[in-house]
Formats: structure tokens, sequence, C-alpha cells
């Protein structure tokens, strides 16, 4: 079995986080199957360098941002800081054995909990989610987005300490057994894939290129008419809402 230990280094993941920050049509293409499910006050779990959270502060929902990483969270102070939707920048540990004495003050603050590509980096990711329904609000909604289909799991996602990738079903399960109620869930970039295949055998540093994501950044379109075609029944990444009843 997998087991990945913590490093507040984090250089595969700051490399590849930094790739994608200058893709600004995939990240807005991201936010997008997430912001109809969003409403104030909003909490970002595992929020990197913001390269989602730009898109969430400036379609004006108030947000706290937050990583387990300081380095990361010192990025967000320098980024976003005295922005007016900004409400804070916490940092924690979704699964520390002392959340509950930890965080008890926050619990049934937010309205909507999202957790884009993190949850395949917790090794306890049921109790991660029993967490993030603790944050919310009755009738808040979490959005969790994660790699999807065991099958493309490769180098890329080992270096990228991926625990797992995950299927509808899957996912579903989790959220439930979390204590959520499923309003959709559906697969997400479909043209991905090839993409993530041929990156896990060519790539010899086993990382997304700022090359690599800059060119998929123009397929967007392109990506975006596969998905339409398919109905969201296939995708490199799969999205579930819940909520807290």
């Amino acid at each position: 079995m997998l087991h990945f230990h913590y490093s507040e280094d984090d250089p595969e993941g700051l490399e590849t986080l930094e790739a994608i920050k200058d893709a600004d049509a995939f990240n807005a293409w991201m936010f997008s199957r997430v912001k109809p499910y969003l409403s104030s006050p909003v909490l970002e779990i595992g929020s990197g360098i913001g390269n989602l959270s730009r898109c969430c502060l400036e379609d004006d929902f108030q947000t706290t941002l937050s990583d387990i990483r300081p380095a990361y969270c010192r990025q967000l102070h320098a980024h976003f800081d005295g922005h007016p939707h900004l409400s804070a920048v916490w940092s924690f540990d979704l699964v520390d054995p002392n959340f509950d004495a930890n965080m008890a003050i926050c619990f049934g603050t937010f309205n909507s909990v999202f957790a884009l590509n993190v949850v395949e980096h917790i090794e306890d990711d049921l109790q991660a989610l029993k967490n993030m329904h603790k944050l919310l609000a009755k009738g808040g909604k979490v959005v969790i987005l994660v790699p999807a289909g065991q099958w493309l799991y490769n180098k890329l996602d080992k270096n990228l300490q991926h625990y797992k990738r995950y299927s509808k079903r899957s996912l579903e399960g989790l959220l439930m057994d979390a204590g959520f109620e499923i309003e959709t869930t559906s697969y997400f970039n479909a043209l991905g894939i090839p993409a993530w295949m041929y990156g896990g055998l060519t790539s010899k540093l086993g990382v997304i290129s700022h090359g690599q994501m800059s060119f998929y950044n123009k397929l967007v379109p392109l990506a975006k008419l596969f998905d339409a075609i398919l109905m969201k029944k296939a995708g490199l990444s799969v999205i579930s809402v819940g909520v807290k009843k």
C-alpha cells in the first residue's frame, strides 16, 4: 500500500502549480464547473499558490483560503492580502488528530467548501470529508474534484503523491460515508486522458511542464467540445457535489 511522508518542501507539487498558474483558460474552465454550487462564505481547501483562489475572489465570493503548507499560505497572503473578498488565510491539517479541538470554533461556518485536486493527496480521505462536513452549515455544499480512473495511475500520480484515482461510484460512496447527500457527479476533461497517459510515458522528471500546460491551455475550446459530445461521462477528473442535511 502506498504511503507518502509529509514534507513542508513540495518541489514536484510547486512545479506543477507554477505550470498551471498561467493556464488561464483551463483554470477558468475548471472553476466554471465549480461556481454554480458555491455561495458565500466559501472555504477553499488546499489553495496552493492560488490558481483557483483568484477565480473565486474575482467572482465576488467571500472566501477563506487555506493550505497545509505554511510556504503556500505565505504566497496566498502575498498575492491576495487586501482583496475585498478575502476573509482569511488559514494554515491547518484537514486530518489533524486534534482537528475538533483546534477547529471547533469554525464548525458550521461555511455555506460552501471546495477542494480541487486535494483529496487524492490524503491517505485518510474519509476523515478529510468528515471534517469538511463539520465546517459546513446545514444545507451547505461541498465540491470535490479528484483524478479519475485508477487505470490511469502512473508516475505523474506517484511523484505528485496521489494515493489513488477515483470513479463516480467511489467518490460518491466516500461523500455518503462522510454524511453528505449527493447532488450531482460528473466527469471533467476527457481530452486530458491521452495527454496524461502521454505525460506518464514520456516525462523524465515525472511532472507536468510549463510548456505542456501552455499547449493544453490552447486546446481548452476543443476539450470543452469533447466533454459536451461525451455528455461528461468520461474524463481525467471526476467532480461530485454533496449537501449537508
